[in-house]
């Protein structure tokens, strides 16, 4: 590959050949990849037949033939009797922008909704594989963040997704995580915004796909004005900053699009930050993408209650915990509410008081009795309240001692999931777990994390 490399490059040497427009600064005749070469030139016949008078060149040499049904040819700014002429001189297929690479769609203009489509195509068969499972909340969650993520991640290192396919993957993810499905429904216990907020604003963390777009984009940004030496960032260099000032120039008339929201990138960060502090958010002199979008999203307000969902408690411990700490679950008041018909009565404490979430925490003898239990066993004096009042208490008891505080969120968190268990299996399967069995199973939970956290 270097000797071919040589050889295309000796090309500037010789007079007829011409140089692709937007290469010519540059004296650039290809790009060489791992298994794919693309050569450029302009759209005049004396100018591809050198280009591949070289590469012949090179065959002949090496015995390193071109695969002419696995090539194609891209014209632009001909009209259609020269694009036919080309066709028939050099037995080569003609094909239109875009083309794939590794599996992503390259343009040189911005991909339109339905170019992007194959990314909603993809997560769209992941989460029929996943109905199957029968996952839960916190399962689905954790799909989410891992594979659908890791799908953006991939696409976005490459191009800009369009917004409105950002907000159709938000959709399909919100989709999926409330009803485990990819029908379109609007049911959702939470906004996907509120989920997307970090744990001490009272969300679940997850990658919030527009502001990381933006923070993938200031990647893109701090590149051009660091002006490294990648072959990319020379080329926009040449063609369209041209020794001028990067911070201060305006957006190139003639910039393509993706040049142009580098440009555009720009102008926010400067708003929010001067490029003398761009450097803080590298690592090992390298651009940080999550520290980017730490750092830009918004700053929301913080919650009283985070200690509770950054313990050491067990997945789903943590989501049930989380609804219920947003007053989501959904007990029958809600229901009924809704114009759903079910029968209201409480069947923990079976006293004929109607079921509400503060009812069920702590109003209700059967968690109270298992809470008091809970708190015994570990030696805690302390007066059980209401919901409100125990989650507050809660809250300031788990600052004060990182280990014992652990231990407090842990057991609570497990209440408040095996209640909600045991309320959907006597009102769903009219089965009936025994008091004390709960509590040793929570118990049993506790020392298994206990050993796990010590490994």
């Amino acid at each position: 590959m270097e000797y071919l490399s040589r050889t295309l490059k000796s090309l500037k040497d010789i007079p007829d050949f011409n140089f692709h427009p937007r290469c010519a600064k540059m004296n650039l005749t290809h790009i060489y990849f791992a298994d794919d070469l693309i050569m450029c030139c302009r759209a005049d016949k004396t100018s591809i037949q050198l280009l591949l008078d070289k590469f012949n060149h090179f065959s002949k040499v090496t015995g390193l033939m071109a695969n002419l049904d696995k090539s194609s040819i891209y014209v632009a700014g001909v009209n259609q009797g020269f694009k036919e002429m080309i066709c028939s001189d050099f037995q080569f297929k003609m094909e239109s922008l875009p083309f794939k690479y590794l599996g992503v769609p390259l343009s040189s203009r911005k991909l339109s909704i339905q170019q992007c489509m194959p990314l909603v195509e993809k997560i769209t068969n992941r989460i029929k594989c996943w109905t199957s499972k029968l996952l839960s909340y916190s399962g689905r969650l954790q799909l989410i963040r891992s594979v659908l993520f890791e799908m953006h991640t991939y696409w976005g290192q490459v191009f800009l997704i369009p917004k409105k396919i950002i907000q159709l993957v938000n959709s399909v993810c919100r989709i999926f995580l409330w009803t485990g499905s990819y029908s379109p429904s609007k049911r959702a216990l939470i906004s996907w915004d509120r989920i997307c907020m970090p744990v001490s604003a009272g969300g679940l963390n997850v990658i919030n796909f527009e502001w990381w777009n933006k923070a993938a984009l200031c990647k893109l940004m701090w590149a051009v004005h660091s002006k490294k030496d990648a072959l990319w960032i020379k080329w926009i260099h040449s063609v369209y900053i041209k020794k001028k000032d990067f911070n201060s120039m305006p957006t190139p008339n003639q910039a393509c699009w993706l040049v142009g929201k580098i440009f555009d990138i720009r102008d926010r960060y400067i708003n929010i930050e001067s490029f003398a502090n761009i450097n803080k958010f590298c690592r090992r002199e390298k651009f940080s993408i999550q520290k980017m979008y730490t750092l830009s999203r918004p700053q929301y307000p913080k919650v009283g209650w985070k200690a509770l969902l950054l313990g050491t408690s067990i997945p789903r411990h943590n989501f049930i915990l989380w609804l219920a700490l947003n007053h989501r679950l959904n007990t029958v008041d809600r229901l009924a509410a809704w114009g759903i018909q079910v029968d209201l009565g409480s069947l923990l404490c079976k006293n004929g008081q109607n079921e509400t979430m503060t009812h069920l925490y702590f109003e209700c003898q059967y968690s109270r009795s298992i809470w008091g239990i809970l708190l015994n066993w570990i030696g805690e004096k302390h007066q059980i309240g209401s919901w409100e009042e125990e989650v507050k208490w809660l809250s300031a008891r788990t600052k004060n001692s990182r280990a014992y505080g652990s231990i407090l969120a842990f057991l609570f968190a497990a209440l408040i999931y095996d209640t909600w268990i045991e309320r959907n299996m006597r009102r769903f399967q009219g089965k009936e777990t025994d008091m004390t069995k709960m509590i040793q199973d929570i118990v049993l939970q506790l020392h298994i994390k206990g050993q796990q956290k010590a490994k």
